[in-house]
């Protein structure tokens, strides 16, 4: 249809020109006049004329680049035990009329002051709505006061199907890669459902519900945050990462994932999951081994100990074939993402009903299990400075003990040690747990924080107990030449 369009307003053109001026040819050229015209109004809009490749971008970006912004953001990190203040630079999307901002969890999830930079450059401040590692999403809202007090405008993008993204499709990637604000990269969907195993940034478990979009869009640090979107003008994902070492080699979380996470960001400020405790691997090349039928079921390759799993008997080897009479079909690691969502999705709490098959197992090989879920928590907690000891600490969770394969217990992580604190001359080294201090239990942050004040007034000594890898120790700490 461009192409007739620009044809026919030539020919049109011509025959008025040309064309002898009798009564018909008169009519005819009246006509010409009147639908070039109309034809000329097409030249509005630059894809009706041109559907060439430049076109289609500049559609694209006209529709996405206004709400593309730059995030400043401010956080607070530890050094050997020492707090410190750093910068960062992101980026991120506009995606509604509120002010909402899309971007990473490792960009803006643990900020403490954040500030975003509109397409026109006009800076405002914004705070955190709700942030959620496991997928590295956060959701910020700019200050709205602000925006009216200085008469900004903004726009906001369309959100897409990621569903929809075929293998070849072309992509822009837009954000502020080292700073450079406003940067566009150009590439092609190079696969739809990219699988990374046990995948973590800055120490937070991501990416165990979703599989990445990969593009070869260049994606590099400051592309964090910002959209990735097709030529439709919108965004069917959130740039990630890059591999520094690979020539363009980029990953996005599919928009689809983010359409699932922001309602409950909204609502509740973070995202309730469950947990059972499996560990799961797909069958490929196992099934004959297990004497099971190919894409049936998946491989049980491990159980938490203290989960509901294990309380529930069940074991490495056992092969799940489905949960609530949900198929567990999983052949290949890129089906594991969709089986782990499932159960994470269901109310923590609530009972699950899985059937298992035990191969080699006397009697009737299938069993129904009836299990209930416990809330998944995160191996890593927020990180808390003992300035009168000189440490940096963090709460002990359960998944980071059952990492370890250390029993479950009560107690405070040490994260760092600054030199020649009180704590540094005692002996004490990051990895320690605090189990207790002067005698007296150490539970949580909070309770650690208390005894170390009472014992700071008196500038006192006191007996430590570590937990050092599977052994205990005890060590001396002397607040009276604190340093």
């Amino acid at each position: 249809m461009p192409h007739l369009c620009r044809t026919a307003r030539k020919r049109l053109a011509a025959s008025a020109l040309f064309k002898p001026c009798n009564r018909g040819a008169a009519a005819f050229a009246l006509l010409a006049v009147v639908c070039y015209g109309m034809l000329a109004g097409c030249t509005q809009t630059a894809w009706w004329i041109n559907p060439g490749p430049s076109s289609r971008v500049q559609y694209a970006l006209a529709h996405v680049s206004p709400a593309v912004v730059r995030i400043d953001v401010v956080m607070r990190g530890f050094e050997n035990g020492t707090p410190e203040t750093f910068r960062a630079i992101g980026s991120g999307v506009i995606i509604d009329r509120k002010g909402h901002v899309l971007t990473n969890f490792h960009v803006a999830g643990r900020a403490r002051h954040i500030e975003v930079t509109l397409a026109d450059k006009e800076h405002v401040h914004a705070v955190r709505v709700g942030a959620d590692h496991w997928t590295d999403l956060a959701l910020l809202q700019m200050n709205m006061q602000e925006i009216a007090r200085k008469h900004i405008k903004f726009r906001w993008a369309k959100l897409g199907n990621s569903r929809h993204v075929q293998l070849g499709e072309p992509v822009l990637a837009i954000g502020t890669p080292y700073g450079l604000s406003r940067t566009v990269t150009r590439g092609i969907i190079s696969n739809t459902d990219r699988y990374f195993s046990a995948t973590t940034i800055d120490g937070y478990e991501t990416g165990w519900f979703n599989n990445w979009i990969q593009t070869d869009a260049a994606i590099n640090p400051g592309n964090s945050g910002g959209p990735l979107i097709n030529l439709r003008g919108e965004v069917i994902g959130i740039n990630t990462r890059g591999d520094p070492d690979a020539n363009n080699l980029g990953f996005a979380i599919p928009i689809n994932v983010a359409r699932r996470v922001i309602p409950q960001l909204l609502k509740q400020r973070r995202v309730v999951r469950s947990y059972i405790g499996l560990h799961l691997q797909p069958l490929r090349g196992l099934a004959k081994f297990y004497k099971i039928a190919e894409n049936h079921g998946v491989l049980v390759s491990s159980v938490d100990p203290d989960s509901p799993a294990s309380k529930v008997g069940l074991e490495p080897q056992d092969i799940l074939l489905s949960v609530n009479g949900r198929p567990t079909n999983c052949r290949f690691p890129e089906e594991l993402a969709s089986i782990r969502r499932y159960i994470a999705d269901q109310p923590v709490n609530s009972t699950l009903t899985l059937v298992i098959d035990r191969p080699g197992s006397t009697g009737q090989p299938y069993r129904v299990l009836a299990i209930k879920t416990n809330r998944l928590e995160s191996a890593v907690a927020p990180e808390h400075a003992i300035v009168e000891l000189g440490i940096s600490v963090r709460r002990l969770t359960d998944p980071y003990l059952r990492a370890r394969r250390l029993p479950l217990m009560r107690g405070v992580l040490v994260t760092g040690v600054r030199s020649g604190s009180p704590a540094d001359t005692a002996g004490l080294e990051a990895g320690d747990i605090i189990l207790q201090l002067n005698a007296q239990p150490v539970h949580n942050v909070h309770t650690l924080q208390t005894l170390v004040t009472k014992l700071a007034k008196t500038k006192g000594e006191a007996a430590v107990i570590v937990r050092r890898g599977r052994s205990e120790k005890t060590l001396v700490i002397n607040l009276g030449n604190n340093s």
